[in-house]
């Protein structure tokens, strides 16, 4: 009987809620470790670099940082998102409630971007597998009353440019996403799919997630 080899291990190198339930959704098994990686909460491009490479960049160097930690033949998703206001100005993660909503502030009424570069890394590959995807989100005006309640959730805490797509839609937010929102969430789903696939992981159950996701797009 010829020997079948063992599917490949899939390890999510992110303590992401968000990430997870992407991936969970999508129907992926896999599980979840801290990449010991100094991830900086404000990203800062070097002359020349656009956001796109950052967040590409950032993705790569916390894959590679878990490589030694995690067992022969598994397969390190690692990402990292970023978002662009208006002004081009590189927005990370809100160091506290004031930071939070002047993020947000500069958000409404304006279209800003949102870049997440991804990085797949197994044994037989030299370099990590770098994907980037980019969406617009139009945020249009919150009142104070609106804003203030969510500031006091602290549910901006850890999320880059202070929100989460998902969980503010559902709160009625006047909030629009043209392109992908799962790369608004933290991991472009649409891309990383058949990546994943041709690395030998795939879903339990069809993954059909992001098009019902991606009915929400304009």
């Amino acid at each position: 009987m010829p020997n079948v080899p063992a599917p490949a291990h899939l390890v999510l190198a992110s303590r992401s809620p968000r990430r997870a339930q992407l991936l969970r959704e999508a129907g992926y098994d896999f599980t979840q470790a801290d990449p010991p990686f100094d991830d900086p909460p404000q990203p800062a491009a070097e002359p020349g670099c656009s956001a796109k490479d950052l967040a590409g960049q950032l993705a790569g160097q916390k894959a590679l940082s878990l490589q030694d930690h995690i067992p022969p033949g598994a397969v390190i998703l690692a990402a990292d998102t970023i978002c662009v206001g208006q002004d081009g100005q590189l927005i990370g993660q809100p160091k506290d409630r004031q930071h939070a909503a002047e993020m947000i502030r500069h958000f409404t009424q304006n279209a800003h971007q949102v870049v997440t570069g991804v990085a797949l890394l197994t044994d037989h590959l030299q370099a990590p597998l770098i994907l980037v995807d980019q969406s617009t989100v139009v945020l249009e005006t919150l009142n104070d009353v609106q804003l203030d309640e969510y500031l006091d959730t602290d549910q901006w805490q850890g999320k880059a440019g202070g929100y989460n797509l998902f969980d503010r839609q559902a709160a009625g937010w006047p909030i629009q996403v043209q392109g992908d929102p799962t790369t608004v969430v933290g991991l472009p789903m649409k891309q990383l799919i058949p990546a994943l696939a041709g690395l030998s992981i795939r879903p339990k159950a069809p993954a059909d997630v992001t098009s019902k996701r991606n009915k929400t797009s304009p």
